[in-house]
């Protein structure tokens, strides 16, 4: 197993805006880190749903052990592209407006 690569913390350079209100940028921030924490929270319950199915008792090692097929992986990936489509068609919106203006 490869070791994990360790990105510095700290940012270097000015920070980047994309909207006038910088508040607006912070909040599209948290939206983010929230879509990515619960599309993973949801592969993960169904890992432990299809664990569950196949074996009537699963341990927290069989959930990190798991992983998905070819088939189950191309579903994962078509529920989080529509996901994220969902998610972020307001930011889709918004950005086609500061364009217009």
């Amino acid at each position: 197993m490869s070791e994990a690569v360790q990105l510095p913390h700290a940012y270097k350079g000015k920070r980047m805006y994309f909207f006038k209100d910088p508040a607006i940028d912070q909040l599209y921030g948290v939206v983010v880190a929230l879509t990515a924490e619960m599309s993973v929270l949801r592969d993960r319950l169904e890992t432990v749903e299809r664990l569950l199915e196949s074996k009537g008792s699963i341990s927290r090692a069989d959930i990190e052990e798991y992983r998905p097929d070819t088939k189950e992986e191309g579903e994962r990936t078509e529920w989080r592209d529509s996901y994220i489509g969902r998610v972020f068609a307001a930011i889709g919106e918004e950005a086609d407006a500061i364009q217009g203006e």
